[in-house]
């Protein structure tokens, strides 16, 4: 209202004035008149003005505050805390009993994240006496459903009963955390995961690998082994590579036995082996060298076997029988392939390869 007063005032002022100069050309004797209503309306002009109000889109603000402390006054809107995901992959809710014990699955990594879980199943767990709950990471393995443990929280959900173990009070709710927290069971669970990715890896490159064991070492320390214990005279006591081809390697029990082998020199393992043997035509002992020396490559290229398996590779392979020459024949045993070639002008050929 106070500033439509103003502007009327000031175009009526405007006006009177614009009459009293018209006036004091025609001589009429009405400038005078015209002049004085001029100045009173310019006068309640400046008084309309200052009596107009303050715009209420801008508030004032008061001294010695400044635009970000007033904004500081209204607090932001809280955003709710996002809900953390996770799987129950074990829960014997349904089971009668005093207890429950529940195991989830999660990626939470603090504190407040493992908590909420906690909230979660203790809603879920009216009715029970107590609850043991377990925390395992997300990363599983070929060898497990569920992730590395993180840890646990235990908690009662009545009055009644005594505290739960390592509890002063019957209310105590205990988190126990793998390494003494969130963080460093977290740590743990992805050093573990990354070990079995790269032993994984590792096996999968070997198994590329043609090899029937993993060093000449390690096949010279089981075949003596299992020579010794089944009465073999023989041992392997020293393997030298070959000088032109350094890649072989032989063994000479008897001037009628041999064994020889290659190696892969990517990474040293054994790729093959075999035995070559006659008969010296004079003892039953030559023949039992040979059959026994066979045993013992088959134990030591597959030493899981037990004695009755190896025994059944020996029938298989038409060992055990009167007639022995002329044989060909192969078993396949974990992978290992064996194989048997006889005659009487060549004697006896066995074979230990990679299938």
């Amino acid at each position: 209202m106070w500033v439509f007063i103003s502007v009327m005032c000031f175009l009526g002022s405007l006006a009177c004035l614009l009459g009293a100069i018209i006036a004091l050309f025609q001589k009429k004797g009405l400038h005078t008149k015209y002049f004085i209503i001029s100045g009173a309306l310019f006068v309640f002009f400046i008084v309309a003005i200052i009596a107009a109000p303050a715009s209420p889109e801008a508030p004032a603000i008061p001294n010695g505050m400044n635009v970000e402390t007033a904004a500081s006054n209204h607090p932001p809107v809280k955003e709710a805390p996002k809900a953390v995901p996770y799987t129950i992959f074990e829960d014997n809710k349904s089971k009668m009993g005093p207890g429950r014990g529940v195991r989830v699955m999660t990626d939470a990594a603090t504190e407040a994240e493992f908590y909420q879980i906690y909230e979660n199943i203790r809603k879920d767990s009216k009715g029970f006496e107590f609850v043991w709950l377990y925390f395992h990471d997300t990363n599983t393995n070929a060898s497990s459903t569920s992730g590395q443990f993180l840890g646990a929280v235990r908690f009662p959900l009545t009055q009644r009963g005594v505290a739960l173990s390592g509890a002063k009070d019957i209310n105590e709710i205990l988190f126990q955390f793998e390494g003494g927290s969130p963080q460093a069971a977290k740590a743990k669970a992805d050093k573990n995961f990354k070990d079995y990715e790269a032993v994984t890896k590792m096996l999968a490159q070997e198994e590329k690998i043609s090899s029937v064991s993993p060093s000449i070492e390690h096949f010279k320390q089981a075949f003596n082994a299992f020579a010794k214990e089944i009465g073999f005279s023989h041992q392997i006591n020293k393997i030298d590579l070959g000088v032109h081809a350094p890649d072989n390697f032989q063994v000479k029990f008897t001037n009628n036995l041999i064994l020889n082998g290659a190696i892969n020199q990517k990474d040293g393992s054994v790729r093959e082996v075999f035995i070559a043997g006659v008969g010296d035509g004079k003892t039953d002992a030559s023949g039992n060298d040979i059959i026994l020396s066979i045993v013992s490559l088959i134990a030591a290229t597959n030493p899981e076997l037990e004695v009755s398996e190896i025994s059944a590779i020996i029938t298989d392979l038409g060992l055990k029988g009167e007639n022995v020459s002329d044989l060909d024949s192969s078993v396949n045993k974990n992978g290992i392939k064996y194989s048997l070639k006889t005659s009487v002008k060549l004697g006896v050929w066995f074979f230990a390869q990679k299938s």
